[in-house]
């Protein structure tokens, strides 16, 4: 460890505001737990809908430190610690910890990023800090060093890929249409192209033209720009009028959900996992019942599947460079979330916040 005492995070006001304080103690291991010092957390468009106060997880607080996405080193262990880790080693944290009940969150579960508030030891549990407090019974995985924390970071929402991937009848027969090319719709292309999918099919608009290339590029057999191709038109050229076996819903936009019933054959599986900011979304559902669609929730990964992420990532034969989008340091953060608000003129597939430590 060294003699530093301070550190710097962002904290998330809940109101649209955020904030980059320097002052934060470093924590000390809870007891039973750990002090990470975070290198690298993803951001993603949640990440957006937590600022602006909307809650979509358990106990979900304002102000906190926000970050999910979340690979570190541990720094510190707690003498009476069972995380079946060692100072200096590389892990990704799984978010979900279970926690004792409360009338706040009756369900015996946390969020480290949206659960934790300021009031609660030092402050710091979530990646946009620059060390973080680790509870007892995380799951920690170990990570591989020859890989940039950074691209690493995409442990998260491939996590999250498998978790879903795992409910559907899959076959090497697959025709698979993923709308909204974020890092999640690229996560998810990337994976399904390793597990055999025939065709792999990634919509945008004309704003996502960078976005559509890295889909070619890590192996999407069709990119379509719905802002000048009618996808239905298009996906019936693609599947010879018998239509996509699994549309997944990874955008922002309203009018998706109801889409991808028009995408999806008889008796086929949609995802819905793009998070709508509570807008009301239009949808005929007796399209799903006449035709025997099977609906899947998108929500987070579980134990196994961060697992099976992270030996995954260990293999160094996932596409994370061409995931990785831009980089940017914690005095950076209103240009990360110029990113991650799409209200730069430099589009990216990711926005990653780096941390270094002295």
């Amino acid at each position: 460890m060294s003699n530093v005492k301070n550190c710097s995070a962002v904290i998330f006001n809940g109101d649209g505001s955020w904030e980059k304080k320097d002052d934060f103690d470093i924590p000390k291991p809870p007891k039973g737990g750990a002090v990470l010092a975070v290198e690298a957390v993803g951001l993603c468009h949640s990440d957006v809908a937590q600022l602006n106060g909307q809650k979509h997880v358990p106990g979900e607080v304002s102000p906190t430190v926000p970050g999910h996405e979340i690979v570190g080193r541990v720094y510190d262990l707690d003498s009476e610690s069972e995380l079946e880790v060692e100072i200096g080693d590389r892990v990704a944290v799984n978010i979900v910890v279970p926690t004792e009940p409360s009338d706040v969150n009756p369900f015996g579960i946390s969020c480290y990023g949206y659960s934790f508030g300021l009031d609660k030891a030092e402050g710091l549990w979530g990646g946009y800090g620059e060390y973080m407090s680790i509870l007892p019974k995380t799951q920690l995985e170990r990570l591989t060093n020859d890989i940039p924390a950074e691209e690493l970071t995409i442990f998260e929402p491939l996590s999250n890929v498998i978790a879903w991937t795992s409910r559907i009848r899959w076959s090497q027969k697959m025709k698979v249409v993923i709308q909204g090319p974020g890092h999640m719709g690229l996560t998810f292309a990337a994976m399904a192209k390793q597990m055999g999918a025939d065709k792999v099919i990634v919509t945008g608009t004309s704003e996502d033209d960078h976005r559509l290339s890295i889909a070619e590029k890590i192996g999407a057999d069709f990119v379509i720009d719905v802002s000048n191709e009618d996808p239905v038109e298009k996906i019936t050229d693609i599947t010879g009028g018998m239509m996509a076996d699994l549309v997944v819903d990874l955008s922002s936009a309203p009018l998706v959900p109801g889409l991808c019933l028009d995408l999806v054959r008889y008796g086929g599986d949609v995802i819905w996992a793009g998070l709508k900011d509570r807008e009301a979304v239009p949808v005929i559902t007796d399209n799903a019942v006449m035709r025997g669609i099977t609906i899947h929730g998108g929500a987070g990964g579980t134990n196994k599947s961060l697992k099976e992420a992270v030996e995954i990532l260990n293999t160094k034969e996932f596409p994370t460079a061409p995931l990785l989008g831009e980089v940017f340091t914690i005095d950076q953060i209103d240009e990360a979330m110029a990113v991650l608000n799409r209200t730069t003129a430099n589009d990216a597939v990711r926005a990653v916040l780096s941390h270094t430590h002295k």
